[in-house]
């Protein structure tokens, strides 16, 4: 039995977008965890409107599992398919942003 041929190692510039991607999810988890009070409405709970909670829940979860998986996908190799992944929420932060104003 023999052994799959290892993947080509990944450019550079693949992985510094990569890693900025994960930087760029990590200071949206932070803008998001600090906001929270604002959504909820106290620091002790979920005690905002359920729509509120709700869309904050779905954008943190979106913001932690996104990145989380597309290291999994970058480990199987499909390294563009995790770059679109890792890059997603703070993209559709920007566009949302964009269309708010």
């Amino acid at each position: 039995m023999t052994t799959p041929d290892p993947a080509a190692a990944a450019p550079l510039a693949l992985k510094f977008a990569f890693s900025l991607g994960l930087l760029a999810n990590a200071g949206l988890a932070i803008l998001l965890i600090a906001i929270s009070g604002f959504v909820f409405g106290a620091q002790e709970g979920a005690n905002g409107e359920a729509s509120a909670v709700a869309g904050w829940g779905s954008a943190f979860s979106v913001t932690v599992l996104a990145p989380a998986l597309g290291l999994m996908v970058w480990r199987r190799g499909r390294r563009q398919l995790a770059l679109a992944m890792v890059w997603l929420p703070p993209l559709a932060l920007l566009v949302g942003g964009l269309v708010v104003l």
